[in-house]
């Protein structure tokens, strides 16, 4: 493996991590906005257990994108100092 497919390597890793963030950034505001919509609608019992769902899934969509991000920064700084 030479340099430089190690390193087109590392760049489509940070490419995926990217997609994956730019995902889980929909997934947070499309939950927020459709509890936002549901509790304008009805505050029923059926919009709150959705609603409670929807904000579990706002948190674990968090907890990926922040886990993923610290994931980016460890190939970051390692194609870094490959690059030095």
């Amino acid at each position: 493996m030479t340099a430089s497919s190690t390193d087109l390597e590392t760049q489509e890793r940070i490419q995926s991590c990217q997609r994956f963030l730019r995902l889980m950034t929909g997934v947070i505001l499309g939950a927020f906005a459709t509890i936002i919509l549901m509790t304008t609608v009805s505050t029923g019992e059926l919009v709150q257990t959705l609603g409670r769902l929807l904000y579990y899934l706002i948190v674990l969509a968090a907890l990926c994108s922040l886990a993923v991000w610290m994931y980016r920064l460890k190939i970051e700084k390692h194609l870094g100092q490959l690059q030095r």
